[in-house]
Formats: structure tokens, C-alpha cells, sequence
């Protein structure tokens, strides 16, 4: 025979079983919970609403994104412009300078005989 304190547990286990499930049963079934409509409308007009917001900020993000990727571009370009022309202009005064009527060769023998004749400087020893 079965213990009366057991059965009485499986019966209040039981009963708290079908509540349980009676309120899932209704909680699910739209007919009878029409109280709750205007709730779950009302959350699923925010979650569409959050819904647009995020593809906003998403289309947002990609423009800020590209719009930045353009800028990272020209200045990038303008750096080398700026490094092209002070290196062109550097080369033009180089050659502005020198020119003086000389060509490369000649003043290199120019500045290999200003060299010799330095009187610090060591002439080798001739042979007699």
C-alpha cells in the first residue's frame, strides 16, 4: 500500500502541474488573452522601431566609414604632392646653383685639384 504523506505529495505535485501548464495554455492562446494584445502590439511596435533605427545607424556607419576611407585618401595624395614639389623645387635650386656654365665632370676635377693644393694636405712622395 502506498504511503498517504507520498500520495499527497504527487497529488499537490499534480495540481501544480496543471495550473502551470493551464496559464502556458493561455499565455499561447490569443482568443483567451485579448488583455494582454495591446502589451504584446505595443512590443512588437518598439521592436520594429529599434529594428529601422539600427539599419539607420548601420547605413550611417558605412557612410561615416567610406566618407573617412576618402579622406584618409586625400590626404595621403596631398602629402605626396607636397613631397613631390619641395623635391622638385630642392632639385631646380641644386641645379640653379651649379650651373654655372660647368658641366658634372668639370667640377668634380675642379674640386679634386682644390683638394691637392690645400697646403694640410700630404702630396705622396714622388719616385727619383
Amino acid at each position: 500500500m502506498p504511503d498517504p504523506s507520498h500520495v499527497c505529495d504527487l497529488h499537490h505535485n499534480l495540481n501544480f502541474f496543471f495550473y502551470y501548464f493551464l496559464q502556458v495554455i493561455r499565455t499561447l492562446d490569443p482568443k483567451q488573452n485579448q488583455g494582454a494584445a495591446p502589451e504584446i502590439q505595443a512590443l512588437k511596435n518598439q521592436l520594429q522601431e529599434r529594428d529601422r533605427l539600427f539599419h539607420s545607424l548601420e547605413k550611417e556607419y558605412e557612410k561615416t566609414k567610406s566618407q573617412r576611407e576618402m579622406e584618409e585618401k586625400y590626404i595621403v595624395s596631398a602629402w605626396y604632392n607636397m613631397g613631390m614639389t619641395l623635391h622638385k623645387k630642392a632639385a631646380e635650386d641644386r641645379l640653379a646653383s651649379t650651373s654655372s656654365g660647368q658641366s658634372f665632370l668639370a667640377r668634380q676635377r675642379q674640386a679634386t685639384s682644390t683638394r691637392r693644393s690645400y697646403p694640410g694636405h700630404v702630396q705622396p712622395a714622388t719616385a727619383r
